[in-house]
C-alpha cells in the first residue's frame, strides 16, 4: 500500500506483521499476519485471496483438503473453501455445529 504524505512523497505502510512461507496451506497462497494479529492469505502475486481478519485459520483439511476451518475474534467458526471463497459463515459457536453446517451444504 503507498500513501502520499502532506509534502507529495509517496511512503510505503507496512500491510502485514508476517509473512509465511507459500505452500504450507496451499500451494500459491502464504498465511499472512496482520499488524492487528488477525490472519489471512496473499497469493504469489501479493493479492489478497483471503483477508486478515480471522484470529484463527487451520489447515485444508475437511472434506479431503477441500475445506479450512476458520475463527473468527468472536471465536466463532466456519470454513473457506480451496479457492478462497467463505462456504460457512463463521457464526457457529462450537467446532462441531460448523462441520455440520458444512456437511450440510455439500
Amino acid at each position: 500500500m503507498i500513501t502520499v504524505t502532506a509534502s507529495g512523497s509517496a511512503q510505503s505502510i507496512k500491510k502485514y506483521d508476517t509473512v509465511y512461507s507459500y505452500g504450507v496451506f496451499h500451494k500459491d497462497w502464504a498465511l499472512v499476519k496482520s499488524i492487528a494479529g488477525f490472519y489471512g492469505f496473499i497469493d504469489k502475486n501479493e493479492k489478497e485471496i483471503i483477508p486478515a481478519i480471522y484470529d484463527k485459520i487451520y489447515k485444508l483439511k475437511e472434506n479431503n483438503g477441500k475445506y479450512a476451518m476458520i475463527r473468527s475474534v468472536a471465536d466463532t467458526y466456519g470454513f473457506i473453501d480451496q479457492n478462497g471463497k467463505l462456504v460457512v459463515e463463521a457464526i457457529y459457536f462450537s467446532k462441531d455445529e460448523a462441520i455440520q453446517k458444512l456437511n450440510a451444504t455439500l
